[in-house]
């Protein structure tokens, strides 16, 4: 019962959308005496605060509002030609100012003052690769950058950011873009595929659950590399090979025919797998590589020695870690140490013996991480 409880608790407060405070007053006192916090529709995602004044009289209106309406009204704050006459300022006798914000409750105690406290904006970098950027004014109050992708198959990143306009508070709208390749398939990274010699039964899983993710990715051969590590008590390097880029053509009857010369062993010692995939694979001479690196470890049982100390390093050093447990009628995955080794629940995954969605699943978490800094490269 308690669980049925907690999960509709959570239904409901998603579905209930943002709050905001509703008003329309002709003053700030008299809009938080007579308004009200209200729950916006699934199409309005910002609060809104307009402040219209004419010498001493105000008029506020405080309401939910769709995003890009309000950025559009908001625009109007400043003088577009960087002139000065800023429809915004509590400088002149009459103003109208529209302030918009995205969190609960943002706008309860929204003032909407925009008084001038800065002539210029940063100055935009003047090296915008691939493309081409034109302002209306400089760097002035007002003026409006507009940036544009020239190049043959670069995008601008992040999409939509075509235009960024300078604000009376010094702050440009929005974050300059750059034009980079269209990220997938454009995935510069390597992967360290990790596996136990217990798990070979399922080895045939295993790579499916692999190939799944990169079909998803639609990843280009030339943009990644990938690694393989089979180990129990020990790395067994005989089988084990480092990154290259035509991993796809080792056949799967011959990876089982390898694991079947390999003595047995009931131990797995996975965090000694992971100090070899930082030594081995990751050692610091590989940072100088302008690419990501991914470690998946797929496993079917608990580690006998530690893995928290090993993972965490390997995460500190900027690789992406994930866990995937094969789940089974005859064992349960131990969470706290799949948490140890990824670090973060997103990055743990669950899969039982058809693993059906798993690889849609990773590759989902993979886009989301390496293709969010594209301009930082």
């Amino acid at each position: 019962m308690l669980l049925q409880i907690v999960l509709v608790t959570i239904v409901v407060r998603f579905a209930q959308g943002l709050e905001c405070w509703q008003c329309s007053a002709n003053s700030f006192k008299e809009c938080q005496k007579t308004g009200k916090l209200v729950t916006c529709s699934s199409s309005e995602d910002v609060c809104s605060t307009v402040v219209r004044r004419y010498f001493v009289v105000h008029r506020i209106w405080k309401q939910c509002k769709q995003k890009q309406s309000c950025s559009s009204d908001r625009e109007q704050n400043w003088d577009k030609f960087g002139g000065g006459n800023n429809q915004c300022n509590e400088n002149f006798r009459s103003s109208v100012c529209t302030c918009c914000c995205e969190k609960d409750s943002c706008n309860v105690n929204e003032m909407c003052k925009a008084k001038i406290t800065s002539n210029t904006c940063s100055a935009v970098r003047p090296n915008f690769k691939h493309g081409r950027m034109f302002c209306t004014n400089g760097n002035k109050v007002g003026s409006k950058y507009l940036f544009s992708c020239t190049d043959s198959g670069f995008y601008l990143n992040p999409a939509g950011h075509s235009t960024s306009q300078c604000m009376g508070n010094g702050e440009w709208t929005l974050k300059p873009p750059c034009c980079s390749k269209q990220c997938p398939p454009y995935i510069p990274f390597d992967l360290v595929w990790v596996y136990t010699r217990k798990s070979r039964e399922k080895f045939g899983l295993i790579r499916r659950t692999l190939r799944q993710s990169f079909r998803r990715l639609r990843q280009e051969k030339e943009n990644l590399r990938v690694g393989r590590i089979v180990y129990s008590d020990v790395v067994h390097e005989e089988i084990s090979f480092n990154l290259r880029a035509d991993w796809q053509s080792i056949s799967l009857e011959y990876i089982r025919a390898q694991l079947d010369f390999l003595p047995d062993s009931e131990i797995v010692n996975t965090g000694a797998a992971l100090k070899y995939i930082k030594e081995t694979f990751f050692a610091k001479d590989h940072w100088n590589l302008s690419h990501a690196d991914v470690v998946i470890v797929t496993t079917d049982s608990d580690s006998d020695d530690d893995v928290t100390k090993v993972a965490k390093s390997l995460r500190d050093d900027g690789v992406l870690v994930y866990s995937v447990f094969l789940k089974t009628s005859e064992n349960k995955p131990n969470m706290q140490e799949l948490l140890d080794i990824a670090g973060e629940e997103d990055h743990v995954f669950i899969a039982d013996e058809n693993v059906e969605g798993i690889g849609d699943r990773i590759a989902d978490e993979l886009i989301g991480h390496l293709c969010q800094n594209l301009c930082d490269e």
